[in-house]
């Protein structure tokens, strides 16, 4: 007579390969997901800092008193961004440009108004474009603005 009782090696086995492939796609989905999601907080973040730029230009808020003039590391920095912009996004030509202000987290909090807020900003008030010195991936391609 055969004994049936227990679970076979060929079920185990199997079982695993089935969890492992589950988990696979959970973490790949996860992955992405919190990929997206730290590129609509870039997103809705410099969406935020434009619009608190466009009410204090309204009010006629002198921009110098606002954020730090840009020191020659962030103007470099600046400057390989423009550079490496194949996308045409950044209409800042100059990073030496007198209306250009640079803004960290603090600075954004102090100013703006805007709490957990995290990176560096450069604004051009000329043209009211907010850039991130830090960027957000999307896709493969790295952005510095919207």
């Amino acid at each position: 007579m055969k004994n049936n009782k227990g679970i076979t090696l060929i079920i185990v086995i199997m079982t695993v390969v089935l969890l492992t492939i589950l988990m696979g796609l959970a973490i790949t989905s996860s992955i992405d997901t919190f990929n997206k999601s730290k590129f609509i907080s870039f997103e809705t973040n410099i969406k935020l800092i434009q619009k608190k730029v466009d009410i204090a230009l309204e009010e006629r808020i002198d921009y110098k008193t606002l954020g730090h003039p840009l020191n020659e590391e962030q103007k470099a920095k600046l400057a390989t961004i423009i550079a490496n912009d194949n996308n045409n996004m950044i209409s800042t030509e100059d990073p030496s440009a007198e209306t250009l202000r640079y803004f960290s987290s603090n600075d954004i909090n102090e100013d703006f108004e805007l709490s957990d807020i995290r990176g560096e900003f450069v604004i051009n008030f000329a043209n009211r474009e907010v850039i991130s010195l830090d960027g957000a991936e999307k896709n493969n391609v790295m952005y510095y603005t919207i």
